[in-house]
């Protein structure tokens, strides 16, 4: 499969490899190779959840925005009214990030 549409490569593969300049430059499984781990500060962006997972007390959404897919921790009552596939903004408030459905 080759496709610049992150949210299809997350769905369909188990492996991805990016080749810049005709050059694999990272290769693994799609979490680890588009997840950064970098922080930003306030924020409000749009995007399409691509997975939900129960973690302990929590879940981790897994939301694609633009070119980049990140994870969010959300409650119970914030995952009763999300689905796989639905538009949301992810906006942050005091440092707790927040997911809200697209209307």
């Amino acid at each position: 499969l080759v496709s610049h549409n992150l949210a299809e490569i997350f769905r369909l593969s188990q492996r991805v490899a990016v080749i810049e300049r005709g050059r694999i430059t990272a290769l693994g499984p799609p979490a680890e190779v588009f997840i950064t781990k970098q922080l930003s500060g306030k924020f409000k962006f749009e995007g399409e959840i691509l997975a939900i997972q129960p973690e302990d007390v929590v879940y981790i959404v897994t939301v694609s925005i633009g070119q980049n897919v990140v994870r969010v921790i959300a409650t119970d009552s914030e995952v009763d009214q999300l689905r796989v596939g639905d538009r949301v903004i992810v906006s942050s408030k005091a440092f707790n990030p927040i997911l809200m459905p697209v209307r």
